[in-house]
């Protein structure tokens, strides 16, 4: 849905016919936030931990599993700091995912470490 527009020092970031993001194809998976070689652009979570002064990459362990939203199998990591979720990423060579994934499969963890069952 987001995509350079442009060529060469007049190439911006835009949606598709540079409409409004609501009004784009987007579907709010995180994929362009994965794939942002510049690091421009993150998840909420890490965003917040940075600005916190609390983002610690090397603290963190990466536990692999798999997505239970539905029957595809896509690949998961979940990156783990203080026993939090922090991040999902999936593997760049996993032959399912190819590195990208759902809203569901990216966004979807909360349930995880919700409190009570009512918000799972």
């Amino acid at each position: 849905a987001i995509d350079a527009a442009g060529r060469g020092l007049h190439s911006t970031i835009a949606t598709e016919f540079d409409i409004t993001l609501p009004e784009s194809a987007c579907v709010y998976c995180g994929n362009c936030v994965g794939v942002c070689p510049t690091g421009a652009l993150m998840f909420k979570t890490e965003y917040d931990l940075r600005a916190s002064d609390d983002w610690r990459p090397d603290d963190q362990h990466v536990a692999s599993t798999i997505c239970s939203f539905c029957g595809v199998g896509c690949n998961l990591d979940l990156h783990v700091q203080d026993n939090r979720i922090v991040k999902v990423t999936s593997p760049l060579d996993s032959d399912i995912t190819s590195g990208h994934l759902c809203i569901k499969g990216r966004f979807g963890w909360g349930y995880v470490q919700s409190e009570s069952a009512e918000d799972a």
